[in-house]
C-alpha cells in the first residue's frame, strides 16, 4: 500500500510546476509512458528499487532511458524521487498526479457498484445523469458485486446512492421487524 502522505506532496509539487509552466498534459502523459516502461521491465524496477544502487546510478540510468522521450521537467522531477530514495512511490505519485488533473479539469469519480459488469452504454448513461444533477463531469468507475443481486451503489466523494435489490431487502426486513411483522406499505 502506498503512502499518501508521503505521494501527495510530491504529486502537488509537480502538477504545480507543471501547471505554472502549462506542461499539465505533457507532464500527464510523459509520466505515464515512465510508469508503463518501469512497470514493464523487471530488470529496470530491480535496479531502481534496490537499496544498494546508489541514487546518482539510478540518476543516470533514468537519463539514459528517458532524457530524450520526456521533458526536462519530468526528468527532474524522477531525478529529485531517486535522490530523495522514494523511488517505489512513483506509481502512487503519478495516480495523485492524475487526480489532481482531473480535478483541475472538474472531472469527479463515481463509483458504480452493480451485481453484473456495466456495459459501456450503462456507464455512459450513469456519467451523463451523474453529471447533470452535479453540474460536473462525471468519471465511472465500475465495480462488480454480486451480492448486490441487482440495482446499483453509486459513490461520489462522501455520498452514497444504494439502489441495490439487498438495501431493499434489507429496509423491508427492518419495517416487518418494526411493526412486529405486520403489513409493509410502500409509498
Amino acid at each position: 500500500m502506498t503512502d499518501q502522505r508521503a505521494v501527495k506532496p510530491y504529486a502537488k509539487a509537480l502538477f504545480e510546476l507543471a501547471k505554472d509552466n502549462q506542461l499539465v498534459d505533457k507532464v500527464q502523459t510523459d509520466l505515464e509512458f515512465v510508469i508503463q516502461t518501469i512497470e514493464g521491465s523487471k530488470d529496470l524496477q530491480g535496479f531502481l528499487y534496490h537499496p544498494q544502487v546508489s541514487h546518482e546510478a539510478k540518476r543516470e540510468t533514468l537519463k539514459r532511458i528517458f532524457g530524450e522521450s520526456v521533458h526536462p521537467l519530468v526528468l527532474q522531477f524522477l531525478q529529485l524521487v531517486m535522490d530523495k530514495g522514494r523511488e517505489h512511490l512513483l506509481a502512487g505519485i503519478c495516480d495523485e498526479f492524475n487526480k489532481l488533473v482531473e480535478i483541475d479539469h472538474g472531472i469527479v469519480e463515481a463509483h458504480v457498484e452493480s451485481a453484473v459488469p456495466l456495459t459501456a452504454e450503462q456507464q455512459a448513461q450513469f456519467a451523463e445523469r451523474l453529471g447533470h444533477t452535479m453540474g460536473k463531469k462525471i468519471k465511472i468507475i465500475a465495480h462488480v458485486n454480486p451480492a448486490l443481486i441487482g440495482g446499483a451503489v453509486i459513490r461520489v466523494g462522501d455520498r452514497v446512492l444504494d439502489g441495490s435489490v439487498l438495501r431493499r431487502m434489507e429496509i423491508l426486513g427492518e419495517r416487518l421487524r418494526g411493526n412486529g411483522g405486520g403489513v409493509v406499505l410502500e409509498h
